[in-house]
């Protein structure tokens, strides 16, 4: 469904928002009542025609890796129109969004970054969380998918590239539940990995450091729920993928 988009945004920034675009899906008169007309093709789509052409483009990818890429690329773009089209083909894109190719795009995640989503919380940043976590956009956050990396699905510790079980959850919360996406928050606690190929790895995104153990790690955790009780009082909390001894 639409979102109220605030007052005092620049054409631009509605269009470059995923929560607030449409793409070609504006009428014509909210294209001039928002200034964005000269931003966009003349012709006014109907969410139905955009459906149809995303899917003509996902069902052109090969691999299911592409897929995934293709389909991160849309939710990072325009939110309404991704919702849309996981609710309507849930069945198809379920074991992309989420097992077996996300376990795939987890050990590529470093490599196939686009666009960062989420939030990332690094052990070099303790006793800043709940500063951290007030920069995020929305303030109404119902749902926190939170891993630190250690144990995704069956492939062990994958560090900060495991960001993508979190938001893969949550999309699957979003279309099977109908949890609205900007009450959705994934997030990433990164505190090291013991991945020696990710650790060597020149791209990877995480902390290039040795797993936090003991007190150490317990105190960002506990800064982490006390944060989130801070800024975000209405949410629930998933912990998703720590190690067992965790």
């Amino acid at each position: 469904t639409d979102v109220t988009i605030p007052k005092g945004l620049s054409g631009h920034e509605i269009i470059s928002d995923n929560l607030y675009n449409k793409g070609t899906a504006f009428t014509n008169a909210e294209r001039i009542a928002l200034r964005i007309d000269g931003l966009l093709p003349p012709v006014v789509n109907t969410i139905e025609e955009q459906e149809a052409r995303i899917m003509e483009n996902y069902r052109r990818k090969s691999t299911n890796i592409e897929k995934y890429i293709f389909l991160m690329s849309l939710l990072d773009h325009n939110l309404i129109l991704f919702n849309r089209v996981l609710v309507n083909h849930l069945e198809e894109m379920m074991p992309i969004i989420y097992t077996p190719t996300v376990g795939e795009a987890c050990l590529e995640y470093s490599h196939i970054l686009r666009r960062p989503q989420g939030m990332f919380l690094a052990a070099n940043e303790k006793g800043r969380y709940a500063e951290l976590l007030r920069q995020w956009p929305e303030s109404d956050v119902r749902v926190i998918v939170v891993t630190d990396g250690e144990r995704i699905l069956g492939l062990g510790d994958l560090g900060t590239s495991g960001m993508g079980i979190p938001v893969g959850k949550l999309c699957l919360y979003a279309a099977g539940a109908g949890i609205p996406f900007h009450q959705c928050l994934p997030v990433m606690i990164d505190v090291g990995t013991n991945n020696a190929e990710f650790i060597n790895d020149p791209l990877y995104i995480g902390l290039r450091q040795e797993r936090l153990r003991g007190d150490a790690y317990d105190e960002l955790i506990d800064e982490f729920i006390m944060a989130v009780q801070e800024v975000f009082p209405n949410a629930l909390i998933q912990f998703e993928d720590f190690g067992n001894q965790n």
